[in-house]
């Protein structure tokens, strides 16, 4: 072979090689993934739950700070597991020139066995176009009944009780002796409280008039009204008392007449001219602060109990007490002796 042939294939041969360094040369094509500047990591909280339960997925991915991530949206369903929530935090700035982002599913799954995550496929461009390609590994989660591990199977049911179809007589006996204890009880508190309240009414009922009256007047006096301002309520109050006693005390029907009515029938009841005057005025100012809102003097509001009573002390039915009467001493009885019975 010629020296000029060889020359040629030899620069034929220079010319191929430096052809195939140039294509190598050329930038890896769009699906290289460098995990070096891009990469995908997934965890869980807990690789066993039980059905039904909720736990964490968290996928954190690692970006070159140029490049634009197309991340999944927020709807997108993970096979065989149901996502509760979905939350992104980041991107953050990382000491290598790098992005750091965090996606936190919160899964649950209703299906027991051994259940796979399926990988999580991202990708990401560049800023001089190129799209880079990374994929998650899959994650096992093994979840199981909230039946025991060890049921197999349904469990039998437990043994029938034998309910007696009748009633011993000693629970009869017992339960209507309880009854009759019961109404017993029932029956002695209400009784009791009867006979209190009839005593207590019976020992008011025989109670002076003036003695009832006398204590709603210490009542109303301990009320203060008049220091409240309510002068009215003091002052119909007070008429009340006093016709009440009244009504007591002669036996009238002194609650339904008027003052005017009330004033004539009084002579009649052999009642001193002085005491219908009092009883007069009394009931005539009640009237006055009552029906023509007249408001009376300090002074007079404050003394109107003291009248009332000094009403009621003047006309009060007094029990006239019986004395002993002499009696004169008997006669001396002397017996004779038997020397004057001999003698005689």
């Amino acid at each position: 072979m010629e020296l000029s042939s060889v020359r040629c294939i030899y620069r034929c041969g220079l010319l191929v090689g430096l052809i195939i360094c140039l294509v190598c040369a050329i930038p890896v094509s769009a699906q290289q993934n460098k995990s070096d500047s891009f990469a995908i990591t997934v965890t869980v909280d807990q690789e066993r739950i039980t059905v039904g339960d909720a736990f964490e997925y968290v996928v954190t991915v690692v970006s070159p700070l140029e490049a634009a991530v197309r991340w999944p949206e927020a709807g997108n369903t993970l096979s065989g597991f149901d996502i509760l929530s979905f939350d992104h935090d980041g991107p953050y700035t990382r000491p290598d020139s790098t992005h750091a982002d965090t996606l936190r599913y919160t899964l649950t799954t209703y299906t027991t066995g051994v259940q796979t995550i399926p990988p999580l496929s991202l990708s990401c461009v560049l800023s001089d176009g190129t799209e880079l390609f990374v994929v998650s590994d899959s994650i096992l989660i093994t979840i199981v009944s909230v039946i025991e591990d060890e049921a197999t199977d349904i469990r039998d049911l437990k043994y029938q009780v034998d309910i007696p179809l009748t009633t011993p007589w000693y629970i009869w006996a017992a339960g209507g002796v309880g009854i009759l204890l019961l109404v017993g009880v029932i029956w002695y508190i209400i009784h009791r409280r009867r006979k209190h309240h009839a005593y207590e009414a019976f020992l008011e009922s025989v109670r002076p008039p003036h003695e009832r009256a006398l204590d709603e007047l210490d009542q109303l006096d301990r009320f203060q009204w008049l220091t409240q301002g309510r002068v009215k309520t003091h002052y119909s109050a007070l008429s009340e008392i006093t016709r009440r006693y009244l009504s007591e005390r002669y036996n009238i029907a002194a609650m339904e007449y008027t003052t005017t009515e009330l004033i004539e029938v009084l002579p009649q009841l052999e009642m001193q001219d002085e005491q219908v005057h009092d009883i007069e005025l009394l009931l005539q100012e009640c009237d006055m602060v009552k029906f023509a809102k007249f408001t009376p003097d300090a002074d007079p509001q404050s003394q109107s109990v003291q009248y009332a009573r000094e009403i009621i002390e003047h006309t009060k039915l007094v029990e006239t007490e019986l004395t002993e009467v002499d009696v004169p001493p008997a006669e001396e009885v002397t017996v004779p002796s038997d020397d004057a019975k001999q003698s005689t």
